[in-house]
């Protein structure tokens, strides 16, 4: 649960928006090979782990494995990753409170998208700043509301997907195939379940295998989640509505939009609506209170009002300012945030990997494949940043 959990959440409504060119089928393909890929990282992040004590955190993993330097950088990557990702949900939260009001409501009482999501945002850092027992009470009935929303939305949804426009059968003639690689950084970070491992193993202990069950189930849950959410949006709106969703940003709100105006069903698009705001919520406290507590550890805030007060302005500012000045940056952001996870969570993996097995010492758990899974673990880090890079310089096509 910790590990589905992990992965689960606002990130998941990037996933049709990027794969709307390469479709349901392709898409499909791609999220089990970005699983897989994401699997490994996080066995062989478990390989590093185990040669610490239980409570070793990734800081200390990369300081006592790679030095000082490889940590700094890891640790300003980690950083950008979660300022990002913040500003990403403040993207969303904005998009998705506006769709659920109203746009006339919202002109109505004079505020605008950018500011819904400001004030909202900031509501949650309050939440944040009074204490961490209180985020995880929210976060407990946010899990359970999302579990039951989404199982309900989604099972009432399947039954009205309509074969042709899941298959796009209906005489498109380019090719979906290329648009598989501009997506695959994106889809990367709805797989970020391997941050999760030094505290699997602080609550396991010494367990290696216990550990791999539990992220091996956690993170198949999240791929069938991920993919029956995939077969609803693609089996209900068509690939050309994509076009239109895409030009306005591909937020959240646009998302849900499309997929509640396919047609009348009451209480599920409500349910639906509900497990949206929920996820986005749930995703916004998460990162946020990350991002607090490594902003407390970094700037030697104490655990005062007072100093709980400057590390929110800190941590939620930076981001709540630039997603008002910048409001539809959601897709954007979860791409740039793909890249980092490549880097810290695949890339520092293999290196660290490749230094512990030149240790001397028996270690307790080694992932199978020798070298040659590590090599192509390597290849998959290093091509997908390569990927986003491409992407950015416009090599690749984009639906």
């Amino acid at each position: 649960m910790l590990t589905a959990g992990t992965a689960v959440g606002a990130g998941m409504f990037s996933l049709p928006v990027v794969a709307s060119g390469m479709w349901f089928v392709w898409g499909l393909l791609c999220l089990v090979f970005v699983w897989y890929i994401s699997y490994l990282s996080s066995i062989y992040l478990l390989e590093v782990n185990v040669r610490f004590e239980p409570g070793a955190s990734f800081n200390t993993l990369v300081k006592r494995t790679l030095g000082k330097g490889w940590n700094t950088v890891s640790g300003a990557a980690i950083t950008f990753l979660l300022f990002i990702l913040l500003y990403a949900y403040f993207s969303a939260f904005g998009s998705m409170a506006s769709s659920t009001i109203g746009l006339e409501k919202l002109d109505g009482m004079g505020l605008s998208q950018n500011l819904l999501g400001l004030v909202l945002g900031g509501g949650l850092a309050l939440v944040v700043w009074t204490s961490t027992q209180l985020v995880g009470r929210i976060s407990t009935l946010l899990v359970v509301g999302m579990t039951g929303t989404f199982l309900l939305s989604m099972s009432g949804f399947a039954w009205q997907v309509e074969v042709t426009t899941l298959l796009n059968t209906i005489g498109q003639s380019d090719d979906y195939f290329w648009y598989i690689w501009a997506a695959i950084p994106y889809f990367l970070t709805s797989f970020g379940f391997s941050a999760i491992v030094p505290s699997l193993y602080k609550f396991y202990g010494k367990e290696p295998m216990e550990i791999k069950k539990a992220i091996l189930l956690g993170s198949l849950i999240a791929l069938i989640v991920y993919a029956l959410f995939l077969f609803v949006v693609f089996g209900n709106i068509s690939r050309d509505a994509f076009v239109a969703i895409n030009e306005s940003g591909g937020n959240m709100g646009v998302l849900v939009n499309a997929l509640t105006d396919t047609g009348e069903r009451g209480f599920l698009n409500t349910a639906l609506t509900v497990f949206s705001n929920f996820a986005i919520v749930s995703s916004f406290l998460g990162v946020g209170l990350g991002l607090f507590d490594y902003m407390a550890d970094l700037f030697s805030f104490a655990d005062t009002p007072r100093e709980r007060l400057f590390t929110a302005m800190v941590t939620f500012l930076p981001p709540g300012l630039l997603s008002f000045l910048f409001p539809n940056g959601f897709i954007i952001a979860i791409g740039y945030a793909g890249v980092v996870c490549a880097f810290v969570l695949f890339l520092v993996p293999f290196l660290m990997v490749r230094k512990v097995r030149a240790m001397t010492g028996q270690s307790i758990y080694q992932v199978e494949g020798g070298n040659s899974l590590l090599i192509f673990f390597a290849i998959s880090s290093i091509a997908t940043i390569l990927l986003k890079v491409l992407s950015m310089l416009g090599y690749l096509p984009e639906w």
